[in-house]
């Protein structure tokens, strides 16, 4: 072909390029609005999913038979690509009036049944430009084919091209566009795009004929338009791209699960995902353009089902190691805004690696069984067309089946077993209907015979991979990884214990004990998301605060987000009549009763009323309105979680609060930015005029009301004073209204000081989707938010100041205070220091104060007053833990300070001697302790070796109350 005849048909090929990029632009935009509308619970995703498949597959059916019958196929390509675009600039008042029907429908249907109007709502929404997307290819097959063996070439390369196409524009519109302009601009911009495409298209038709005018006769060998397959054999391709369309989907369903696990379940991981996946197909279909006429293509099909399965035994050994090699990757890179390209680059590099090579042959295995089933060239477009809607029937069931049904009841292992003889039936028909027929099936299916084989022993011999994989999944690498995945293995089987796990339609769900930090924990998806230790506090102190400072008792709570169900058994220690606990993940509400000594069996409490839903669905329909919402969802990196934080969610929690309700909206202090809080809380403003923010202890409480919250200490005391609510804060060491107070910190007009002006977060542009997971990866210190505590004119403006001039603190309530802050605050913190100052002027006999004031001073350094306190307690005979820790410290600091070539240390070293003495002897009387050795360690590291290897009389020391 010359170079004048190619152009137009590259040029046309670049259109088609384009075209499937903007179309995975609308696929990822649409599936965001339409989350927005109807949840992002799996359900929902399963739904979209579905339509879009289905809209595409009608739309290639239907228009594959006009494209059969139109004098210009690539005109009508040109109309259909002015008809996306045209339509996707109205898609949102489409979308507004069909949630206006939603919302109307909705509350009328039984929860469990409401697939129902959610299926309605996409398929009215998405049916119209999905059938137009669906007509695209089968039209420019049908332009450019003049033959049988055209068909042929020409469908491998135009899905190929349509592939790559898409795998550039979901990537563009993840990681760039969507992020930068929003939903709203992000689609605009595409419709842009598609209506400059379409015009190109109906002008360049005018100028480039079809290969085969309708009417005319095919110049196919045999001089004519016979069938090029047998009927069986064309049925042995249908089936077999139905069957490969199951298996395409439910793999991708679990390689999304397996790699969120892996990767972090962010927007951006979810990205490179989809992106990886799309390449691979287009990759393979650009592979069977390459290949010749000559080839079988039924048996292509067959092998190329078995090279997949082929492809994930060998797999499957790696991905149990993915976890390992993840970690050690991040490990190697430093944290900063320059070196997140490079962490992207790193994950994508992981998608490839997990993807490329089963998606590579799933995207050859398709053209080449429609090759199969395309028989004549003047019927090509509807014959194309049916073979999409043969694929798509599997590629909705494997959606729907994959990720509803058979991930609950199998998990991810069950998944592949269950696509591996997916495939190999398909090889099977393949092999049995080719026309190369062998004397006996025998030899007709022994590769397949010979997979099988190969996948019995490699699935069979791994069973329970998943779970390990689950076990060794870290998110979070703050340490140098294991030396090997053998050792990583080893020291993770040897600190947890697993409990529960399960894997659902929304998440990989572990329970498991660590014995030596005496703690449960729960994991979702490779995240540790609860507790009951560190995160105790936080999950009890969300709920109180808004039951305690109400101004009324309130009787209907809503919560968001189940968690370890701590914070649901807090809020139900108050006289509620009824708690509605709204979670997306099943799994989680059956791990959560794996809580239910830190709970109160807060999950099968009378008046709690468990809802599997997306929250902000279920706030849209919620039949009643609450006194009390109480939000503690996941953090806000993980996809989904950032529209627990938008306007458009907490407009429509304002919505269902009745007058005087409270709303409480958690949000965390690690892993992210003063940026990206202060939008959470301008946010949180934009829709509530009042609001305060309270310390938790490693995160922030919002504490939001449409009406001023009027501080009432008699009506706190009493109702912290009920039995149940003051043994369950008792827990986290809040015994009284002083504690408690003592967490505020901001007032209002503080908390807006703060926010400063800024955007908001919106479900149109959510900021925070994007920005956290980068803020995640670079945070290498927990936020400081400015604390109006630390200013003496800002905490005048807190309520703690008033109620501490009208009831001044006892010694008791100071060591209360001292307690739950040095468990809040770094050991330097000058607020800690301030409370042990306080608690030693008012007992100054104390020695508890004494060693509070003496580690607090320690901590910044100050030798000479941690030596005036710590020195005479230790003289006078005190041998508790906490102060030989701390006098270990001091004498190690000391050492420190005076160690130089020219300060010979002979005069401290018998002192410093007999402190080590003194420690082993503590320590061992007090086994439990684990501070005593770490003392113990930081003393020698100080001292010459001779000093530690010395036995000394474990004798007080001389006090020297001048210190050093």
């Amino acid at each position: 072909m010359s170079l004048t005849a190619r152009l137009p048909k590259n040029l046309v090929a670049a259109l088609l390029f384009l075209s499937g990029a903007t179309a995975l632009v609308y696929e990822l935009v649409w599936s965001k609005y339409l989350g927005n509308v109807l949840g992002n619970s799996g359900q929902a995703h399963a739904v979209v999913l579905a339509t879009f498949m289905g809209g595409l597959a009608l739309g290639a059916f239907v228009f594959g038979k006009t494209a059969d019958r139109v004098k210009s196929p690539l005109a009508l390509y040109g109309l259909l690509e002015l008809g996306v675009g045209l339509y996707a600039l109205a898609f949102p008042h489409v979308l507004g009036a069909l949630e206006a029907l939603w919302l109307a429908v909705a509350p009328s249907v039984p929860p469990g049944l409401r697939v129902g109007p959610r299926l309605l709502v996409s398929s009215l929404s998405l049916v119209v430009p999905t059938l137009m997307m669906g007509g695209t290819l089968p039209a420019l097959v049908r332009h450019f084919a003049a033959s049988l063996a055209g068909v042929r070439r020409e469908l491998a390369r135009l899905y190929a091209v349509n592939s790559l196409g898409a795998a550039v524009g979901v990537f563009f519109a993840g990681t760039k566009l969507v992020p930068a302009v929003g939903l709203s601009a992000s689609a605009k911009m595409a419709a842009a795009l598609n209506i400059l495409l379409a015009l190109m298209a109906i002008v360049l038709a005018r100028r480039l004929p079809p290969a085969l005018v309708p009417g005319q006769a095919a110049p196919d060998a045999q001089g004519g338009e016979e069938v090029a397959y047998p009927r069986v054999a064309v049925r042995a391709a249908l089936i077999g791209v139905l069957l490969s369309g199951f298996t395409s989907m439910m793999y991708q369903v679990t390689w999304i699960r397996l790699l969120s696990i892996v990767l972090g379940a962010s927007t951006y991981a979810f990205t490179l995902i989809l992106t990886a996946f799309i390449l691979g197909i287009g990759l393979g279909s650009f592979w069977l353009m390459t290949r010749g006429p000559k080839l079988d293509s039924l048996k292509l099909f067959g092998w190329l089902q078995l090279a997949l399965v082929a492809s994930l035994c060998v797999a499957l050994p790696l991905y149990v190691r993915l976890p390992y090699l993840f970690q050690t990757a991040q490990w190697m890179l430093t944290r900063s805004l320059d070196t997140w390209p490079v962490f992207q680059f790193v994950t994508f590099g992981f998608c490839c690696v997990v993807l490329l090579v089963p998606t590579f042959f799933m995207g050859a295995a398709f053209p080449a069984a429609a090759r199969v089933a395309t028989a004549k060239v003047s019927e090509v477009g509807r014959q194309l067309g049916g073979v999409y809607l043969w694929n798509t029937v599997g590629t909705i069931t494997g959606s729907a089946l994959g990720g509803l049904v058979l991930m609950p009841w199998w998990g991810m292992e069950g998944n592949f077993v269950a696509g591996v003889v997916a495939n190999l039936a398909a090889a099977a028909l393949a092999f049995g209907a080719t026309s190369e027929r062998p004397a006996t099936p025998a030899r007709a299916l022994w590769p397949v015979a010979a997979s099988l084989a190969v996948a019995v022993a490699v699935l069979g011999g791994m069973s329970g991979w998943s779970e390990r994989l689950s076990g060794i999944a870290s998110i979070r690498v703050h340490g140098k990884p294991a030396d090997s995945y053998a050792k990583l293995v080893e020291e993770t089987e040897r600190d947890i214990r697993p409990v529960f796990y399960r894997d659902d339609t929304f998440a990989t769900v572990m329970v498991a004990d660590a014995p030596k930090e005496r703690l449960r924990f729960m994991k979702l998806n490779g995240k540790v998301d609860a507790s009951n230790g560190n995160d105790t506090e936080t999950q009890v102190v969300a709920a109180h605060l808004g039951a305690l400072l109400h101004p009324r008792e309130p009787k209907n709570v809503l919560l968001v987000g189940a968690g370890a169900a701590i914070t649901a058994g807090s809020v139900l220690a108050h006289p509620v009549e009824r708690l509605d606990m709204v979670e997306i993940a099943p799994a989680v509400i059956d791990a959560a009763r794996l809580f239910k000594a830190d709970n109160r069996n807060a999950v099968d409490d009378p008046r709690t009323h468990v809802h599997i839903d997306d929250a902000k669905t279920f706030m849209a329909l919620a039949p009643r309105k609450y006194d009390l919402v109480v939000s503690v969802p996941s953090n806000p990196w993980v996809a989904g979680v950032s529209g627990l934080f938008t306007r458009d969610f907490f407009q429509t929690v304002d919505r269902h609060l009745t007058d005087d309700g409270v709303m409480v909206q958690w949000i965390h202090t690690y892993e992210s930015s003063d940026e990206l809080i202060k939008l959470v809380i301008r946010t949180l403003r934009d829709t509530f005029p009042h609001a305060t923010t309270w310390l938790g202890p490693q995160d922030l409480v919002l504490v939001a009301s449409r009406k001023p919250l009027t501080f009432d200490a008699r009506q706190l005391a009493e109702r912290m004073a009920h039995p149940d609510v003051k043994a369950d804060l008792a827990r986290v060491n809040i015994h009284d209204v002083y504690t408690l107070l003592a967490k505020q910190v901001h007032s209002e007009p503080g908390q807006l000081e703060f926010a400063g002006p800024g955007p908001i977060n919106t479900d149109d542009h959510n900021l925070l989707e994007y920005a956290s997971p980068i803020a995640f990866f670079v945070a290498n210190k927990d936020v400081r938010v400015k604390d109006e505590r630390r200013s003496p004119a800002g905490a005048a403006r807190l309520w703690l100041h008033e109620y501490q001039r009208q009831h001044p603190p006892s010694a008791e309530q100071v060591a209360g205070l001292y307690r739950n802050m040095e468990r809040a605050h770094a050991a330097n913190d000058p607020l800690v220091r301030g409370v042990a100052e306080l608690w030693r002027s008012l007992a100054p006999d104390s020695r508890d104060a004494a060693v509070a004031l003496g580690t607090a001073a320690l901590a910044q350094q100050d030798l000479t007053l941690a030596a005036s306190l710590l020195e005479p307690e230790v003289a006078r005979g005190g041998r508790e833990p906490a102060l030989v820790s701390a006098y270990l410290r001091l004498v190690a600091g000391r050492a420190w300070a005076q160690r130089t070539v020219w300060t010979p240390m002979d005069a401290a070293l018998a002192d410093a001697t007999r402190a080590v003495a003194l420690g082993r002897e503590v320590a061992a009387a007090h086994p439990e302790n684990t501070e005593l050795p770490r003392a113990l360690r930081a003393l020698c590291e100080a001292l010459p070796p001779s000093a530690c290897a010395a036995t000394a009389p474990a004798a007080a020391p001389v006090a020297t109350p001048e210190g050093p």
